[in-house]
């Protein structure tokens, strides 16, 4: 060997190499060659890559890639004469390029809505656990009727099976349809139709929880219990109320679409 250079000229370029941690496919990235061509200068085959003057070309390129002075190792080289005018390197291509690709950038688009709907939904059905309830004016009869004196004690709440018919506030009852049960003093029966699914939860008085669940399109529900209640009413648009017998306007006390409200006597 000439002076410069330790061991062959595949064994300088190998031992440069990984010094700095690249692997053969990240440099023959950046030179825009093939693996079998990184490989063969680094094993001194230099003529399985065509011409002597290519051959010295391509280590020429390798070592300033690689920081290395290339006349030395050109030097060594055997059966390859020296080229007068140097050879271009190559601009490699950026090594981050992958990421700024439209299908990586749609498929991460994708990865997080699919993440985002489920907690959406999770923090919009808990959403009522979070906030307070506003307190609005009672809801007026649409006719006078006389108040109904509590009895003590007060009677213990239950479900009513949903069999009142529904009322609007300006309709006429069927003439077959049956009247509606008229609840025990001192309590309230609310009506729920659900067009669509909608979650709703009802607090009584005492702030006991007689509904907390999400109701399938088509269902009716019935609950009776001691008033003031307290509602969160989920997808209220797709949802009819009725109290004691008269129609209740959710519009008032919605915002998006979560309706939350007290009813009072």
């Amino acid at each position: 060997m000439s002076g410069g250079v330790s061991g062959s000229v595949g064994h300088v370029l190998r031992a440069a190499r990984e010094a700095q941690g690249l692997t053969v496919e990240g440099a023959a990235l950046r030179l825009r060659l093939m693996h079998r061509q990184i490989e063969a200068m680094e094993t001194d085959a230099f003529d399985s890559l065509g011409q002597p003057v290519f051959a010295r070309g391509f280590v020429r390129n390798y070592a300033r890639l690689l920081g290395l002075s290339p006349e030395p190792l050109l030097a060594e080289m055997q059966g390859a004469p020296e080229i007068s005018e140097p050879v271009t390197p190559i601009e490699p291509l950026p090594r981050t390029s992958w990421l700024l690709s439209p299908w990586m950038i749609l498929l991460l688009l994708g990865i997080v809505l699919v993440l985002a709907l489920p907690v959406g939904m999770y923090l919009w059905l808990n959403s009522e656990a979070e906030e307070p309830v506003r307190q609005v004016a009672p809801v007026k009869p649409a006719q006078s009727v006389p108040a109904a004196v509590a009895p003590s004690p007060v009677p213990e709440l239950k479900a009513v099976p949903a069999v009142v018919p529904e009322i609007a506030s300006d309709a006429t009852p069927a003439e077959d349809s049956p009247p509606a049960p008229v609840p025990a003093a001192g309590t309230g029966t609310l009506r729920f139709e659900f067009a669509e699914d909608a979650w709703v939860e009802v607090k009584d008085a005492s702030g006991r929880v007689l509904l907390h669940q999400l109701n399938p399109a088509g269902s009716e529900m019935d609950i009776a219990g001691q008033p003031p209640f307290e509602l969160v009413v989920g997808n209220a648009g797709q949802v009819r109320m009725t109290y004691n017998g008269r129609v209740v306007d959710l519009k008032p006390f919605t915002e998006v679409t979560v309706a939350r409200f007290t009813l009072e006597e």
